[in-house]
């Protein structure tokens, strides 16, 4: 058995067949609209073992170049892709060779984590755990149409929704809501950071990435033009929306049900949020959609908005795995947004040496300035993996700290609902 990487473009029709005969074959047509064409694309991150047959493909992994935002920091990140093997070459260990032939490709390039999506048990002992939501099932939150189409319109003589337009914060400026265009693409892309520094979207795109994404979304018929939405005040762009408006958003599931969606929201200005609202509810009346499938965060301005108008919220989504690989390099990037949450907390005038050991590696960082005082915590990769993305919190830990120094621990390492949006995933 030997690993190696792919000749590319040169091998691209025995790939295809192997897509084929391991996803079957309306995959095929997905997976060549983006492999090789990602703005990061080698082929030194794509591996192939050989079958017994004049140019077959027997087994194939390769690596999506990601990054993952924690708070302000990004922590450089490989999401293992299309890995398998064909059925007559199942048994014989081609997996772990290629899973060995990822890592060390992992240590080559920098990364400080590995992530992986759907079926665990490939990954089983290489460290990979639960460590990121994903809008992969068939109950994410949704709203009737009929009860989004009120967004904008608050009855201030009816108690309820003079409460809830207070707290809402709405205003009642007048929001211009238009479809997105390419020079709108900086101010979309600071809204969407700012959503990623609260927790609320976990990979992190530049402006290449979402060149590409939304190129890619076209290619395979889920980006129509009014399909992506931007609303402005006073000639300021302050919130958007994406949709997927005629078929299934979720390909990892197309017998879900869902044909109008919105896969992405960011700002939070609460008229523009209600302004979107009503767009995306009048378009889906107008494709008689009676439900609006909702694959924003939970804890999203839009979210709020929409449970305010009688949204179902569903808390329940699938998970993606994560594997520390490298501790040092994955606390040294964590240090800023660390520091940041130790600014922020009523620890601000203390300074702290923190010590993270797992059944690997050991690193440290300094916080504050001054004499530091230690702070020493002792756990698993895979758990530690949850507490920097926040899949964890503290609490979780039965031991590996000193319970007098829990609640720094809790402002270092707060528990939060971490996902990746569906966007990324398409």
């Amino acid at each position: 058995m030997t690993v190696r990487n792919i000749l590319w473009p040169r091998e691209q029709p025995a790939l295809w067949d192997f897509v084929q005969r391991v996803y079957g074959p309306d995959d095929v047509e997905m997976v060549a609209a983006w492999y090789g064409t990602t703005p990061d694309f080698e082929p030194a991150d794509c591996f192939v073992i050989d079958g017994d047959a004049p140019g077959e493909i027997a087994a194939h992994a390769m690596i999506i170049p990601r990054q993952l935002q924690i708070g302000a920091a990004t922590l450089p990140t490989a999401e293992v892709a299309l890995l398998g093997v064909l059925e007559p070459y199942r048994g014989r260990g081609l997996v772990a060779g290629l899973l060995d032939a990822v890592h060390a490709r992992m240590t080559e390039r920098g990364d400080a984590l590995g992530l992986g999506f759907g079926d665990p048990t490939p990954f089983a002992g290489w460290q990979y755990d639960y460590a990121a939501g994903l809008y992969l099932t068939g109950f994410e939150s949704g709203i009737d149409t009929d009860l989004a189409l009120n967004a904008g319109r608050w009855d201030v003589a009816h108690p309820y929704e003079r409460r809830a337009a207070d707290r809402l914060g709405v205003s009642n400026r007048h929001v211009e809501v238009r479809r997105f265009y390419a020079s709108d693409l900086p101010a979309v892309q600071a809204l969407y950071a700012a959503e990623s520094e609260r927790g609320q979207y976990l990979v992190a795109r530049d402006e290449a990435t979402w060149s590409w994404q939304l190129a890619y979304m076209n290619r395979t018929g889920r980006n129509e033009p009014d399909d992506f939405l931007v609303a402005e005040i006073d000639n300021r762009l302050v919130a958007y929306a994406r949709l997927v408006t005629q078929g299934p958003a979720n390909w990892f599931r197309e017998d879900d049900g869902a044909r109008f969606s919105v896969i992405e929201a960011g700002g939070d200005h609460p008229d523009a949020i209600e302004a979107l609202l009503k767009a995306i509810a009048r378009t889906a009346h107008a494709f008689a959609a009676d439900r609006i499938d909702l694959f924003v965060h939970p804890q999203s301005a839009f979210m709020r908005h929409a449970l305010a108008r009688g949204a179902t919220l569903r808390a329940f989504t699938g998970a993606g795995f994560l594997r520390l690989h490298d501790l040092p390099l994955a606390l040294y990037l964590l240090g800023p947004a660390l520091e940041a949450r130790r600014l922020n907390s009523r620890f601000v005038a203390r300074a702290y040496h923190l010590v993270v050991t797992t059944e690997h590696e050991q690193a440290e960082v300094f916080l504050g300035e001054g004499d530091p005082e230690v702070v020493e915590i002792e756990v698993p990769s895979t758990a530690l993996a949850r507490l920097i993305t926040g899949w964890y919190g503290i609490d979780h830990l039965a031991v590996g700290y000193h319970e007098r120094q829990a609640d720094l621990l809790r402002v270092l390492f707060p528990q939060r609902d971490p996902k990746i949006g569906l966007a990324d995933l398409l």
